[in-house]
């Protein structure tokens, strides 16, 4: 074999001896970038399947208390991050570092997306690519400020509406040709209640545009709000955590009649004490339904006189608050208490974790290399 050598006045290059650097394995991924939770995706499973390859974090970080000594907190870390922040929170300052759907601490952020691309892709092995779902009408700051952090731990992103990303992630494609598969990505309007904020989007086989999608900062962590001044109100010696708060609801939530026989127990003055919840949980829940149907007369008002009878039978329910009991069944009432002729009212699926994150693998796949946002 003939070495080949460059030659100039100032060096000899010996090709022969370079080494051809190794071209990095690319990585997709669909992200779900929750309020409280956070959902990351590396690989779809196969038709038929719901074992998806990911992992669901909660949304949080801790910083370390001030003088902690050394071997208190795993590795000395200077901050930790999800479910490994909640199991050394004693000895942590923990920060959500979303609020409302929206960026409020950007180091936060950015340390927390880090860390979830570590567990993708251990060492940064790869070249990663994201696509990351964002609240219906996130402002052009929260764009910004989602592009900045998560540019910092992604190789290229593409931020798309969460709702269009759930819909697209409960489709299923295998059916359809199916003549009995309601297809949720045809014409559906799909409801994404979170943490921080409600989202409407009317979804009709295209990418959203901004008349087709509405958002309410109303969602669960109002009702837990709610619920924390109605059991202070009946009950004045109660001072809860609003953790505990949202504990109950999780646990008790439903929509409708009050009802009774919800039991739980609170400490006050350090001793054990049950108090009856029951009628406070059904009202603080109920309040959501409230500001949901304020804003659903508007979306269905903005949409295509065509479109309204059929986008009425496709209504879907996801995101946290979908596992309110009854939410569905008591929005579809409401409906036709209002005059809508037969709407149909459902839940996406009984696991919806994943169906952002799905949502987002599947555009990552179709996406093409030059619509990568990479600076």
């Amino acid at each position: 074999m003939t070495n080949t050598k460059i030659v100039d006045d100032k060096q000899d290059i010996d090709l022969s001896s370079s080494p051809v650097p190794k071209k990095k394995k690319k990585i997709l991924l669909g992200l779900d970038l929750g309020t409280l939770e956070s959902c990351i995706i590396s690989k779809l499973s196969k038709p038929g399947s719901t074992n998806h390859e990911g992992i669901v974090v909660p949304t949080v970080v801790g910083y370390p208390d001030e003088g902690i000594l050394a071997g208190i907190l795993p590795g000395n870390a200077e901050m930790l991050h999800g479910q490994n922040a909640l199991d050394n929170e004693l000895h942590l300052r923990l920060t959500y570092p979303l609020g409302d759907g929206v960026i409020q601490d950007l180091a936060g952020t950015t340390s927390f997306l880090h860390n979830l691309r570590e567990q993708v892709d251990p060492g940064n092995s790869s070249e990663a690519l994201c696509v990351i779902g964002i609240p219906a009408v996130a402002d052009e700051k929260a764009k910004a400020d989602l592009r900045k952090a998560a540019l910092e731990a992604f190789d290229g992103i593409l931020l798309i509406p969460e709702p269009f990303l759930a819909a697209l992630g409960m489709r299923d494609e295998g059916r359809l040709e199916d003549a009995d598969y309601q297809d949720p990505v045809s014409n559906s309007l799909f409801i994404d209640i979170g943490a921080g904020t409600t989202d409407f989007c009317i979804v009709q086989g295209y990418f959203p545009k901004a008349d087709d999608l509405f958002s309410i900062p109303f969602a669960g962590n109002e009702v837990d709000v709610i619920l924390d001044q109605l059991i202070r109100e009946s009950y004045s010696d109660a001072n809860l955590p609003i953790s505990m708060v949202r504990s109950f609801k999780e646990d008790h939530s439903y929509c409708g009649e009050p009802e009774a026989g919800v039991r739980v127990k609170i400490p006050v003055e350090g001793k054990p004490r049950k108090i009856e919840i029951g009628k406070q949980v059904g009202e603080a829940c109920n309040r959501l339904l409230d500001e949901m149907m304020g804003t659903f007369s508007e979306v269905i008002a903005s949409a295509s006189p065509q479109s309204v009878f059929s986008l009425l039978k496709n209504v879907i329910l996801t995101g946290g608050g979908s596992r309110i009991r009854n939410i569905d069944q008591e929005l579809q009432s409401r409906l036709v208490g209002e005059g809508y002729e037969d709407p149909e009212v459902r839940l996406s699926q009984k696991d919806f974790s994943p169906l952002v994150a799905i949502g987002g693998l599947k555009v990552a796949k179709a996406a093409r290399n030059d619509q990568w946002i990479r600076d």
